[in-house]
């Protein structure tokens, strides 16, 4: 893919600047990625995280710009209701014994509604300390620090799943909860924990979209949903143990990135990445139950 649009296009292609600003837009879908990474290990779908975005995002810059709290007193809060929602949902999920996709979509609707109060679906871009917005567009070697930050969640999260007894908990619930259960690990309290740090992560990603932006604007996550689960479920198929894991997860984003971004030089319309986006989903989908089909 990138021989082919270094061909076509390689006088913007192959260069630096398009590096960087494709790393710079994977930042935050592959912050949301490491979190479903978590979350799919255990089995569970979480369909809220992009409405966690949403209302985490409306949190900061309300306080901020409407309620004139500091800078560090409104990104604590909105990553407190984050991670607040991630146990309320943990715990439906777990000791409610509710349907992750029914427990999430249902609180993606609350949120989403929580958000659009908070905000009356306007625009928030007044009265946003500059101090906000210079986080996102400062740059250390050539790299914009979101970039750092999720630099750095993708090696926490990698030690976390693959070299910890936690991870190891959570690829077993995965393979068979009852096995895990009876083996001795704390199914439920390992689910909550992952929805937790879904939600969590989520709770960072407002807070650099909006430090991107200096700003809210209504929809702030939309797009994010198809194509982070793509990206997923894309690295999972390419992963030679077929399992999600947080290396593959990351490069998932990469490549749809890499190929919208080659997509777009080559002046091609917004719904071709689109098509192409869901038609990636369906396949690694169909690639990974077919591996895991094979292994056992």
């Amino acid at each position: 893919m990138v021989t082919v649009f270094g061909i076509m296009r390689p006088e913007t292609f192959l260069t630096s600047s398009t590096l960087q600003d494709l790393l710079n837009q994977a930042a935050i879908p592959v912050i949301l990625a490491c979190g479903i990474t978590f979350t799919m290990g255990v089995g569970e779908f979480d369909l809220s995280f992009t409405a966690v975005l949403g209302v985490a995002a409306a949190v900061v810059i309300v306080l901020m710009a409407n309620r004139g709290y500091p800078i560090l007193v409104s990104c604590l809060a909105a990553l407190a209701l984050a991670l607040a929602v991630g146990l309320v949902i943990g715990l439906l999920v777990t000791f409610g014994k509710a349907s992750s996709f029914i427990v999430t979509l249902a609180l993606g609707s609350v949120l989403t509604g929580l958000e659009i109060m908070l905000t009356d679906n306007q625009s928030i871009y007044r009265n946003i300390p500059p101090s906000f917005s210079d986080f996102a567009s400062n740059s250390v070697i050539g790299l914009k620090a979101p970039v750092w930050v999720t630099i750095a969640i993708v090696a926490l999260a990698f030690v976390l799943l693959h070299a910890t007894k936690f991870g190891r908990h959570v690829y077993a619930i995965g393979g068979n909860s009852k096995a895990a259960f009876l083996a001795g690990v704390r199914v439920r309290r390992v689910r909550v924990y992952c929805f937790i740090l879904l939600a969590g992560l989520a709770g960072v990603a407002a807070i650099i979209a909006t430090s991107k932006t200096a700003s809210y604007y209504p929809n702030i996550s939309g797009g994010l949903l198809l194509s982070t689960y793509a990206a997923v479920f894309l690295g999972a198929a390419m992963s030679t143990s077929n399992r999600f894991t947080v290396v593959g997860s990351a490069l998932g984003v990469v490549w749809l990135l890499t190929l919208q971004t080659g997509l777009t030089q080559l002046n091609q319309p917004a719904w071709v990445s689109t098509l192409i986006q869901g038609l990636v989903l369906v396949t690694a989908v169909l690639i990974a139950a077919r591996n895991r089909g094979r292994s056992q």
